[in-house]
């Protein structure tokens, strides 16, 4: 049964954090600041990250309470410029053990394919991520990540999945100005409220209360549900021109290996499956069945009688093949508008729905 975003769920997958541990790159800090050991209190930045935020609104803190303020009180010197131009919040990328994480990618979606999809025993906490500001390796991340660009790109992912749910973007393209602002300002800032208020009139859910003549969003069965498979590909790697830092904090001599300014960044890929996937199905009789996880499983990623040996993951919980993917769609949705949904082997190691979100 559908409920209202503003309870339930929803609610609780927003306030789902991520506690992650940050460190700047030796290379980049030696740049920076002429050494690879950071000034006190800089070493480490920790923070909490929602789950259905997005890598660029964290560089956007990082930069405002971490970077600038340790340029500032480590007198690096800036040429007439102002600090904040040093490192430029489009120059941002992460790197979680060798693997460059996709801005674009919702953080939870991220930790859900590098964190809890490889471990079988408890999950890394807090998550151990390094920062760059140099040397962006574009050809492996879409270039000029910024809040400004996150925000642009969210809401074209909301538009496609209203297509996908309705056949036209018409509920997103009838809001105005002040709407959109409302629900790109909710996900960055985290508010719930902000974002809920719009969510309804995208997705509004069926009240059995409300007056035939109401003048709010009306209910439309879903044509289809927007959700995209995520399941392991071949793993990659590609030197990348970084150079590495001797033990005594200075970039390593390049005079007896040719090869000591490159690193290697791995790219693990995994393959995206997205299909149409109506949320019932015919059954023998007058009434439809719900389509389950497995259902959709089967139509998008592959054809298997039993869905054995495998584990999918949406939101950091364990989710049975046999839940109506209706009921996700309600309830476990990232902000834009999207199951995803990560498939991997089996592990015991991870709660399932009923338990409470980590």
């Amino acid at each position: 049964m559908s409920r209202s975003p503003e309870s339930g769920p929803l609610r609780k997958v927003w306030a789902s954090m991520i506690p992650v541990e940050i460190q700047l790159a030796p290379a980049d800090a030696i740049e920076l600041l002429a050494s690879a050991t950071l000034p006190e209190p800089f070493q480490v930045f920790y923070m909490l990250v929602p789950r259905v935020s997005y890598l660029p609104f964290v560089s956007t803190k990082l930069k405002e309470q971490w970077i600038d303020p340790m340029l500032a009180m480590s007198g690096t010197p800036i040429n007439g410029n102002d600090i904040s131009t040093i490192a430029p919040e489009t120059d941002y990328w992460f790197e979680y053990k060798g693997i460059p994480l996709k801005w674009h990618y919702p953080i939870g979606l991220l930790y859900d394919l590098y964190v809890n999809s490889a471990l079988n025993d408890e999950p890394e906490l807090p998550w151990s991520l390094t920062v760059h500001v140099r040397k962006f390796p574009d050809r492996m991340l879409i270039p000029s990540p910024s809040a400004e660009t996150m925000r642009n790109m969210a809401m074209a992912v909301v538009k496609e999945a209203d297509f996908v749910r309705y056949g036209s973007t018409k509920r997103t393209m009838d809001l105005g100005k002040t709407e959109q602002f409302q629900l790109l300002d909710g996900l960055e800032t985290n508010s719930f409220e902000k974002y809920a208020a719009i969510h309804s009139i995208l997705v509004p859910t069926p009240d059995p209360r409300a007056p035939v003549s109401s003048s709010g969003p009306k209910f439309q069965p879903p044509k289809a549900v927007p959700l995209r498979f995520y399941t392991p590909g071949t793993s990659t790697t590609e030197e990348f021109s970084i150079r590495p830092v001797s033990a005594g904090g200075r970039p390593a001599s390049s005079s007896s290996n040719p090869n000591v300014g490159l690193s290697q960044l791995r790219h693990l890929n995994y393959n995206v499956h997205q299909c149409p996937i109506a949320p019932t199905k015919e059954a023998d009789g007058d009434t439809d069945k719900p389509t389950t996880l497995a259902d959709a499983y089967r139509t998008c990623v592959e054809q298997v009688e039993q869905v054995t040996g495998k584990v999918c993951l949406c939101q950091g919980i364990r989710v049975p093949w046999e839940t109506p993917v209706g009921w996700l769609t309600d309830n476990l949705v990232y902000a834009d508008c999207f199951l995803h949904l990560v498939v991997v082997s089996a592990s015991s190691s991870l709660p399932t729905i009923g338990e409470e979100i980590v």
